[in-house]
């Protein structure tokens, strides 16, 4: 039975509880009274950044906000380090030391008015409880970069789009067949093993009977190191998933039960998990203290912290708005300390310029999602990224739509989403590094990888080349292109890959559509239409008449000389 969790968000339990700020109405030290006799115009101090929603979240009464620091930590000799273990060595000290002597003054005086604040090393910041006085004295500090409000990013909401339970068991689930993950293992006998996997997202059914295996914890006999609540959410130690999305991306980067529920992309590599998210949102607050967590893990109370019992890669299927970089930093430590970052594009599709925040960060890898037609799915969110117009988003895509994986309790569902495509990208993430450990721990060399292997996909609405657009990135991901590149033994030979463009136009009550064929790529020797009227034809370019005017699913499906085939379905309004 999953672990009961509270029914209200508790205080976040990794929160310093000290006495409540003051009243109002404190002065800053040091500045010159108007009309003081013999005083002299100063300059302007400089003053931190304020964001107006702290303000606005101030007007009733004091408030969570952070507090960043102008001081960052240099973590370009991690760059330099050979092994995953000694880049998250170094970053940690790094990191730690940084915050521990720039937030010193500032802590000092905290302390002394009695405000309750929460330190964190990740990202030099601290989440200060404080009215609107505080805050002006903040901004005043010159080691004070910006005050930014403890914000709620929603948790994207997937679309469940078929019944739970064993309707639609397929074994080897589509969504692993697609990117050929199942020819990983047959073919290298490799699943995983000796990688760790993390997620920040909900929460995770733990004792799963397709996570239970895969669990760190399950190894160790201990939730230590594998488990984090920061709020506080869960039965105190106990891991736990009141929404069932955690759970489901998590089965979709390992999940397998050992029968023939194989829902998982890399079903031998271990998983650990932050509950970033306390239901359907996520405080900023706890996003920032998992990503910390994940750099470096902990006991369930918080203490001991250890990079060494850090993740190989980290699914983040959340996000939301554009061009936002609160979180760059925790992506940047991520990088520096051997830490794959995976991102959800988002699900604000299908129009251009709606890529999803922290995905659309340049540092972060972002997943799109596509059908079991390859059809790139119209919610998912397309480029450029909201950071720099000239950087494609997302970087690839990855299966999306109805994928069945495990839930809450016991269970399994079809969601759809790029939360559940980024887990796909995640697990392939798994099986390269468990493949080739020379790449463990290069984020580089690992997106190269990836970038080169992924099926080209020529969609270009959204600017880009068919090597590299705004709506599928660098294509669709190929578990076993990035593997047998990864080994050295070259890219193989897509074979054949199909794609095609199609124009409309009308006369009277028929409408006439040109499809063309020849975006697709191979040695093809046949191209077969289905119009989705019952009617088909042959040929790379083709036209067709349409009498009415719905959305037809034309498929396109190209076949090379050694049987080789591809299809991929558009929806195509005459």
């Amino acid at each position: 039975m999953l672990d009961p969790v509270s029914q209200e968000r508790a205080r976040p339990r990794w929160s310093r509880r000290l006495a409540a700020v003051g009243a109002a109405g404190v002065l800053v030290a040091g500045l010159v009274v108007a009309g003081a006799p013999g005083a002299s115009a100063a300059p302007e101090p400089a003053r931190a950044t304020v964001d107006a929603d702290v303000y606005t979240a101030l007007a009733d009464g004091p408030d969570e906000f952070f507090v960043y620091l102008a001081q960052t930590a240099d973590l370009s000799a991690a760059a330099t380090l050979d092994s995953k273990l000694a880049k998250g060595t170094h970053v940690f000290g790094q990191l730690t030391r940084t915050a521990r002597t720039s937030q010193a003054p500032l802590r000092a005086m905290l302390d002394a008015r009695g405000v309750e604040y929460t330190p964190f090393w990740i990202a030099n910041v601290l989440l200060v409880t404080g009215d609107r006085a505080l805050v002006d004295e903040l901004a005043a500090r010159p080691d004070v970069a910006r005050i930014a409000p403890n914000r709620q990013v929603p948790l994207p909401e997937p679309v469940t789009t078929s019944p739970d339970g064993d309707n639609g068991i397929q074994a080897v689930e589509w969504g692993v067949a697609n990117i050929n993950a199942d020819d990983v293992w047959n073919q290298f006998n490799v699943r995983g093993e000796g990688i760790v996997v993390a997620n920040i997202d909900t929460g995770v059914q733990h004792n799963h009977p397709a996570l239970v295996n895969q669990y760190r914890g399950t190894a160790t006999g201990s939730h230590d190191y594998n488990w984090f609540d920061p709020a506080g959410v869960c039965v105190v130690g106990v891991p736990c998933d009141n929404n069932g999305h955690g759970t489901h991306t998590m089965g979709t980067m390992v999940g397998d039960d050992g029968g023939s529920n194989q829902v998982g992309v890399a079903p031998r590599a271990q998983w650990i998990a932050a509950k970033g998210c306390e239901s359907n949102f996520c405080t900023e607050g706890s996003l920032l203290a998992s990503g910390q967590w994940v750099l470096a893990p902990t006991r369930i109370d918080g203490s001991d912290a250890d990079p060494a019992m850090a993740p190989d890669t980290v699914n983040n299927s959340w996000g939301g708005g554009r061009g936002d970089t609160w979180y760059q930093a925790t992506i940047n430590s991520w990088i520096n300390a051997g830490i794959f970052p995976m991102f959800s594009a988002g699900n604000s599709g299908p129009a251009c310029n709606t890529a999803n925040s922290p995905g659309d960060n340049i540092p972060a890898y972002a997943v799109g999602a596509y059908d079991i037609n390859n059809t790139i799915a119209s919610f998912s969110s397309r480029g450029p990224s909201g950071v720099s117009s000239s950087e494609i988003k997302p970087n690839v895509s990855a299966p999306g739509v109805a994928v069945r994986s495990s839930v809450p309790i016991n269970s399994y569902a079809n969601f759809s989403g790029t939360s559940m495509a980024s887990p796909h990208a995640a697990g392939v993430v798994a099986l390269v590094w468990s493949a080739a450990p020379d790449l463990v721990g290069d984020i580089a060399g690992t997106r190269a990888v990836l970038d080169q292997t992924a099926r080209n996909v020529g969609a270009t609405g959204c600017g880009g080349s068919t090597e590299d657009n705004n709506i599928f990135g660098e294509g669709r991901i190929d578990a076993l292109a990035a593997v047998t590149l990864a080994t050295g033994g070259g890219p193989p030979d897509p074979g054949v890959v199909a794609d095609f463009t199609f124009e409309c136009s009308r006369s009277g009550g028929a409408r006439t559509c040109s499809f063309d064929g020849s975006p697709s790529t191979g040695d093809i020797v046949t191209f077969s239409w289905n119009f989705d009227d019952g009617s088909t034809g042959s040929g790379a370019v083709v036209t067709h008449t349409y009498q009415g005017g719905r959305s037809r699913d034309v498929t396109l499906t190209v076949a090379d000389g050694d049987g080789g085939t591809d299809s991929i379905t558009r929806s195509v309004t005459p």
